[in-house]
C-alpha cells in the first residue's frame, strides 16, 4: 500500500464514519484497523529494504571508485535515493502520527458508544421506572373513583334519611287498632289503679317500627282519618289530653283526627278504637 492510497484512506475515514450506521460503523473501523497494522508491517518492510539497498550501493560504489563517469552517475543517484528515502521517512513519520491519532480517534469512539449504551440502558430503566409508576396511579384513580361512587351512593342515601329524619321530627307516628289487638301484639298495657269504678289508665309498651305498612306517619297539624270511633290516643307516658295534645272532628261519617302538640313531633302513638 502506497502512501498515497494510505493518506486517501486517513481522509475518507470521517465521511465513512458518518454514511454507515452503528453497525456498518463497527466493521468499519475493524477493518480499519487491520488495513493499519498491515500498512506498518508494509512500512517497516520497506524500511528493512532500503537498508540493504543502502549496504548495496555502498558496496557497488566501492567496486566502481575508479570509474568517474560511472561513480558521478552512481552518486547521483544516490542522492535522489537519498532525497527519496528522506521523503519517505517524512511521509512515514506523518503517517504514524495520523495513526496514533487515528487509534485515538477510534479508542474514543468506542468509549463513547459504551456511554451512549449505558446511557440508553439508564433510560430504559428509568421508562421502566415511570411506567410502574403509571401503572400505580392509574390503579390508584381507578380506586379513588369507585370510592368516590360509593361515597356519592352513600351521600344520597344519607341524604334520603336525612329528608326521612327531618320529616320524622314533625311527624308523630300513630298505629290505629282495638284495644284487644294492641294488647295481644305487646303494644299496649291497660290497668285500673284505683279500682274498677275508676277510670281505665293505658301505657304504650313497646317502640313502633316505622316500616310496617300499618304505622302512619302523621305531620303535626295534618288531619288523619280515623275508622271507628277513638277511645283514647296514648303515648308511652299514657293517654293524652283531648283538646290540648289532639283534637277529634266528626262530619257525618267521616272521623279524623289531628295532633295539635310539637312536643309529640317523633313519638309514637296508639289510637285505640273500639270493636
Amino acid at each position: 500500500m502506497s502512501s498515497r492510497v494510505l493518506r486517501n484512506l486517513i481522509l475518507s475515514l470521517p465521511l465513512l464514519t458518518l454514511a454507515c450506521g452503528e453497525d456498518e460503523e463497527a466493521l468499519m473501523i475493524a477493518d480499519l484497523q487491520t488495513d493499519l497494522s498491515t500498512a506498518s508491517a508494509i512500512i517497516d518492510s520497506l524500511n528493512l529494504q532500503i537498508d540493504e539497498v543502502n549496504y548495496l550501493l555502498d558496496d557497488a560504489r566501492a567496486r566502481v571508485d575508479s570509474l568517474q563517469e560511472v561513480d558521478q552517475k552512481l552518486l547521483s543517484t544516490v542522492q535522489t535515493l537519498n532525497r527519496d528515502v528522506t521523503k519517505f521517512r517524512k511521509l512515514y513519520s506523518q503517517q504514524q502520527q495520523k495513526n496514533k491519532q487515528l487509534a485515538l480517534e477510534i479508542d474514543r469512539m468506542k468509549v463513547e458508544k459504551q456511554a451512549d449504551r449505558q446511557t440508553i440502558a439508564a433510560l430504559r430503566t428509568e421508562a421502566d421506572s415511570l411506567n410502574t409508576q403509571l401503572l400505580e396511579a392509574h390503579t390508584s384513580i381507578r380506586r379513588q373513583s369507585d370510592h368516590i361512587r360509593k361515597m356519592e351512593v352513600d351521600l344520597a342515601q344519607a341524604q334520603d334519611d336525612l329528608e326521612t329524619l327531618r320529616r320524622a321530627q314533625f311527624e308523630v307516628r300513630v298505629l290505629v287498632a282495638t284495644e284487644g289487638f294492641l294488647k295481644e301484639s305487646g303494644f299496649l298495657k291497660t290497668s285500673r289503679p284505683f279500682g274498677r269504678g275508676f277510670r281505665k289508665s293505658y301505657e304504650l309498651t313497646r317502640k313502633l317500627n316505622p316500616a310496617d305498612s300499618m304505622v302512619r306517619k302523621v305531620p303535626i297539624g295534618d288531619e288523619m282519618p280515623l275508622e271507628g270511633k277513638l277511645v283514647a290516643a296514648v303515648d308511652h307516658y299514657g293517654a293524652l289530653k283531648k283538646g290540648e295534645d289532639y283534637i277529634l272532628n266528626k262530619e257525618g261519617e267521616l272521623r279524623t283526627l289531628t295532633f295539635g302538640n310539637e312536643m309529640l313531633a317523633g313519638t309514637d302513638v296508639l289510637a285505640i278504637v273500639k270493636d
